[in-house]
């Protein structure tokens, strides 16, 4: 793509805390212990790095910081990068029952070129049998996911709010999982991106999805691989 705005597609796939693969999950990390994913997203003029640390603070609360947006352009046929951000995370949940809760969070940072992001949102977890369910409206700067509509179409302050969804459910004994995630807008990170997880052990997992393009987004479509641990 000769205008990648793309970078802003890639770079924040798995923009967030402990996620499907672009939406966060709203699980929270244990207190006292870290969790880590790193993600690579490929397409065939380069492909991008994203990685997540995250550290349980108790009673629901975690902190973390993320590096992404590391690019390898094979061509050097990418232009308008929008540079490494170096960003910190933070999420708070609420259980409202034992079958459904409520979250917040978000990121705040800069970028490698000077430019300040911001992304908030605001989950709904609903947890089945064998299913999870997320849902939920999320707010974020055009530095983070460029200046096109979120997915309201209203104008102002609002066209910068969209809505987001996640799904999970156990396929085979708790170790290979379906999942699957959607954001709304025709930004750089308006998409779909379905795919599996599968845990090699109990604390080290690995995913892989495609990643589908919104239509009229600036998104592309993509292959997208994770290695994650999840403290026990």
């Amino acid at each position: 793509m000769k205008k990648a705005l793309f970078l802003l597609l890639i770079s924040f796939a798995g923009f967030s805390q402990q996620n499907f693969f672009n939406v966060p999950s709203s699980d929270i990390t244990k207190a006292k212990h870290v969790f880590f994913q790193q993600q690579l997203n490929f397409i065939s003029a380069g492909f991008q790095s994203s990685t997540t640390f995250c550290y349980g603070l108790g009673k629901n609360y975690e902190i973390g910081v993320n590096v992404i947006g590391v690019t390898v352009d094979y061509a050097a046929s990418l232009a308008d990068n929008a540079g490494t951000f170096i960003v910190l995370n933070g999420q708070k949940k609420w259980d409202v029952s034992p079958v459904f809760s409520t979250a917040l969070g978000g990121q705040i940072g800069l970028s490698s070129l000077a430019d300040g992001g911001t992304y908030a949102y605001s989950n709904g977890v609903y947890k089945l049998e064998n299913t999870k369910l997320v849902g939920g409206i999320y707010y974020s700067s055009d530095a983070y996911f460029g200046p096109e509509s979120r997915g309201f179409n209203a104008s102002g302050t609002l066209d910068k709010f969209g809505f987001q969804a996640g799904i999970e459910r156990n396929l085979w004994k708790e170790k290979l999982l379906f999942q699957a995630d959607f954001i709304s807008g025709k930004h750089s990170l308006g998409e779909v991106v379905l795919g599996g997880a599968y845990f090699i052990s109990k604390n080290v997992v690995l995913s892989a999805g495609y990643q589908i393009p919104n239509m009229g987004s600036k998104s592309q479509d993509a292959v997208v691989f994770e290695i994650t641990y999840i403290p026990l």
